[in-house]
């Protein structure tokens, strides 16, 4: 074989390991960009829900409050649309990046902040027609499942926090 052709296998082979670990390197880079990204907005669309519940947990005692004094005729509910997670629901595919451990507690508070969603649009829906004892009992168990989210969401925004370098 000659020294030219010996040559040009070399570089050729050189040629194609710079490249494949380039690719790689590049491939590593996208994802940790992409893993930031996520942490970021999953941390801020959770923090963003924090303000609303200790009003929504005031509407809901006060009527606990009415049915117990027998004063249920001042308390009135309206028919709402279901909120959307819209970070959550694009980004599911992609909460692998994240870690088993995270991907875990994610989906345990947007499973109880629906949880809470699902309760609450029944009492709007249908208030009314509820007994007080249902009433009563919806109108607990919708705190309840709020101070699940809270209570594993808090360190968890920290946590993604944490993953987005803030």
């Amino acid at each position: 074989m000659s020294d030219s052709l010996a040559t040009a296998i070399i570089a050729a082979s050189i040629a194609l390991i710079v490249a494949f670990v380039n690719s790689i390197v590049a491939e590593l880079f996208r994802r940790r960009k992409d893993r930031i990204a996520l942490a970021a907005s999953i941390a801020g669309e959770l923090a963003s829900y924090a303000p609303a519940w200790p009003l929504i947990r005031q509407v809901l005692l006060t009527t606990i409050n009415a049915i117990e004094a027998e004063a249920r005729n001042t308390i009135n509910f309206r028919p709402f649309e279901k909120p959307r997670d819209f970070v959550f629901e694009k980004a599911v595919e992609k909460l692998g990046l994240l870690g088993p451990a995270l991907v875990e507690d994610i989906v345990y508070v947007y499973g109880n902040i629906n949880g809470f969603r699902v309760s609450f649009a029944l009492i709007c829906a249908h208030f009314g027609d509820m007994s007080d004892i249902e009433l009563k009992a919806r109108c607990t168990t919708c705190p309840e499942a709020l101070d699940r989210a809270v209570q594993k969401g808090t360190p968890l925004i920290a946590a993604l926090r944490c993953v987005a370098g803030k």
